[in-house]
């Protein structure tokens, strides 16, 4: 995970990864290679990547598994830390004092996350977990308009090449306000 300078900022070797990928998916976006739906995908699907990377890395240098406890502990434990987006903030928060949720950049990637989810789990629409609860059903639908310029009709998304670039600009802030925390981790 090591670190490397990126203009102002500093990224880690994985963050840099990560943004390579995110940039080689907005040339397919400019040159309509794939549709909408796929950039989202991949973009989610690379942050995800990223992100495990650096909670396997922040565990390995954490000195746990220098024990038999430790190493027995990780066993049993398993995909837990990686299963889902929560798991994931839970255990960086948990394991190691580093608690991104609420800061603009999660919140704003959480909406990529939620239309991946519908186009992934909804088929293009909004799911009935996604539904189930009216008034965060409504800031949903609000906030894929407003974040990511995603048209709703009813439940059904209707993406754009603006939308997947979006998702790509808010994917990218993402590694960016992540890895400046990381960077202040002490693991």
């Amino acid at each position: 995970m090591g670190k490397k300078a990126a203009g102002f900022r500093e990224l880690t070797s994985s963050g840099e990864q990560c943004i390579e990928t995110l940039s080689r998916l907005a040339l397919r976006v400019e040159h309509s290679v794939v549709s909408p739906e796929w950039i989202f995908i991949d973009a989610v699907t690379a942050v995800e990547v990223h992100v495990d990377r650096t909670i396997d890395t922040l565990v390995s240098t954490s000195g746990v598994s220098d024990s038999r406890f430790g190493r027995a502990l990780l066993t049993k434990l398993g995909d837990d830390m990686n299963r889902s987006w929560p798991a994931r903030y839970e255990w960086l928060s948990g394991g190691f004092g580093f608690n991104i949720r609420g800061q603009t950049f999660e919140q704003n990637f959480d909406v990529v996350i939620e239309c991946r989810n519908a186009i992934v789990h909804g088929s293009g629409s909004l799911t009935s977990r996604q539904q189930s609860n009216f008034a965060r059903f409504t800031e949903l639908r609000r906030r894929l308009a407003s974040v990511l310029k995603v048209d709703v009709h009813g439940v059904n998304l209707a993406l754009s090449a603006e939308s997947a670039k979006r998702s790509i600009t808010v994917s990218r802030d993402f590694i960016y306000g992540f890895d400046l925390s990381v960077g202040d981790l002490k693991p």
